[in-house]
């Protein structure tokens, strides 16, 4: 076959896989191993690790990032945790290294520590691992069981809410990853997260409430209500609340920059918090940044409105 030839048929090789392709691949597509040393020694491939190797001039992205190590993993290998949870939508994409599982018994290849990191389990089974656009990963409930011990308890209960939300896991889906490993570390976590969300919870417009509504909890303040309906003492409707305890006459918004950002919606959450106190109503208001990196401001304001600071 010559060069000419030989070039096209490791760009159409690669294609299909982000710019990546391994030994054996082309093995198999009819490449001898000095062939592949010269397509090494001109450039043409360039190494990533032992085995596997890159187009030249593939461009770098994440998905190639991903094949090679799964590719350098196969086939036991799989894109694990936070890696999983941003192929799964349930998390945003972060700089750093793949993280990656693969069984117990297997021994994981030396990878390059900017690629990735790889954690051996002894519990992984077939129906902890799924198949997603050519990719092969964890669960998306075996994800969120994985990462319970590495959360905080908002954190935690925001990203079951936001899996619910997007319909790619399901309460029961969750409740056997639980049942189906009995010695993980965050398994007591996850199941706190189920519950809080099994009660009124599920009114939760947004998953930063559900963050504050965790936080709340886990610091043993009393659970106030979700989407709590405020009536003035006529009984006509006044507004509703994210979160609220109605005997304190207490009410908590949470203000998330999508939807309390424009002039128009600020106007707007003014006129209906002056609603609120015209009815009798304290109100405390939370960025959502506060609620995910500052929730203890969050707990000893609340803690302070209902007289127990």
């Amino acid at each position: 076959m010559v060069d000419t030839e030989r070039m096209r048929q490791l760009d159409a090789l690669a294609s299909h896989q982000a710019g990546v392709i391994s030994r054996e691949d082309l093995l198999v597509a009819g490449w001898s191993q000095s062939g592949i040393d010269r397509a090494l020694s001109s450039g043409r491939l360039v190494r990533i690790v032992n085995g596997v190797y890159r187009v030249a001039g593939s461009p770098s992205s994440r998905r190639r990032s991903q094949v090679a190590a799964l590719t350098a993993c196969a086939p036991d290998g799989y894109l694990a945790r936070r890696t999983a949870a941003e192929v799964h939508g349930l998390l945003p994409v972060a700089p750093g290294p793949l993280q990656l599982v693969m069984p117990h018994h297997r021994k994981a290849p030396a990878l390059p520590p900017g690629l990735a990191v790889v954690m051996r389990s002894r519990t992984l089974s077939p129906h902890d691992v799924v198949a997603q656009e050519g990719l092969q990963l964890t669960s998306v409930a075996r994800t969120i069981l994985d990462l319970a011990p590495t959360l905080s308890s908002s954190a935690l209960a925001e990203l079951v809410a936001t899996g619910l939300r997007l319909r790619v896991v399901d309460e029961m889906e969750l409740s056997a990853a639980v049942d189906a490993h009995p010695a993980a570390r965050g398994r007591a976590r996850l199941r706190a997260a189920l519950d809080l969300l099994a009660e009124d919870g599920r009114l939760a417009r947004a998953e930063v409430e559900i963050a504050a509504l965790a936080a709340i909890v886990g610091a043993g303040l009393p659970r106030p209500v979700v989407g709590l309906r405020i009536l003035d003492h006529t009984g006509a409707f006044v507004a509703e609340v994210d979160l609220g305890y109605p005997r304190a006459r207490l009410a908590l918004e949470i203000d998330g920059y999508r939807w309390h950002s424009t002039p128009e919606q600020k106007l707007a959450d003014e006129e209906r918090q002056n609603r609120i106190i015209l009815a009798g109503w304290s109100v405390l208001r939370f960025s959502a940044q506060v609620v995910r990196r500052e929730p203890e401001v969050l707990v000893a304001a609340v803690a302070e409105a209902l007289g127990l600071g």
